[in-house]
């Protein structure tokens, strides 16, 4: 059976610190809200005991028309500012040339995944991608990565880039890699990896 390579998107994938933050800030002006600096959006974010829904905009659940102007602006930015990391596509390319199966699992909106990877250019190398929407929990509940083992198989290990990350790949009861090429965010008792070539060594 193929191994499976599953990929957080935010930090791991894509460089999209500035295009989330503006993104954020965009919506809590709108809202009246002061504006939050890069680095405690960031760490908000990626931090599994804060409600990030409460913490940028003051509420457990945004609305349907708030969620629509926050995907629009999200995707504008995302054009804008968001890059690929080189590390990334040298790890995709060599996953491809094993043929391993690969997919995605973020918490961004499910409904702007296909957009955003395909910008990248991306979005071919997936057999899967799966984001947040009503239907699924977003991580560190391990609901996305159970999914795509249930579809691709078993033999798989998630990379990702935060602490959520690491807890969902413990919640699935998989191998987790933390990539440091983004936000240089070491966990302690993870496997750490700067760059492809260490990934590699990891998932042989």
């Amino acid at each position: 059976m193929s191994k499976v390579i599953i990929f957080d998107m935010d930090g791991t994938l894509i460089d999209s610190a500035k295009a989330i933050c503006e993104t954020i800030n965009y919506i809590r002006k709108g809202l009246n809200m002061p504006i939050l600096a890069n680095d405690d959006i960031i760490e908000i974010i990626n931090n599994p005991n804060k409600n990030y829904m409460i913490e940028f905009y003051g509420v457990e659940r945004i609305s349907n028309n708030m969620m629509k102007i926050f995907e629009e602006e999200y995707q504008k930015n995302y054009f804008l500012h968001a890059t690929i990391y080189n590390e990334a596509l040298n790890l995709i390319e060599y996953c491809q040339d094993m043929n391993y199966k690969m997919a995605v699992a973020s918490n961004a909106p499910n409904s702007s995944l296909k957009q955003i990877l395909t910008n990248a250019k991306i979005l071919d190398k997936f057999d899967m991608i799966v984001g947040a929407s009503d239907t699924i929990s977003c991580k560190p509940a391990p609901d996305m990565l159970n999914l795509i083992i249930d579809r691709l198989g078993n033999q798989a290990t998630f990379i990702g880039d935060s602490y959520k990350d690491a807890l969902a790949a413990k919640n699935a009861n998989i191998p987790y890699i933390n990539v440091i090429w983004g936000r240089d965010d070491k966990i302690q008792d993870a496997i750490n990896c700067k760059t492809a070539k260490e990934v590699i060594e990891k998932i042989l």
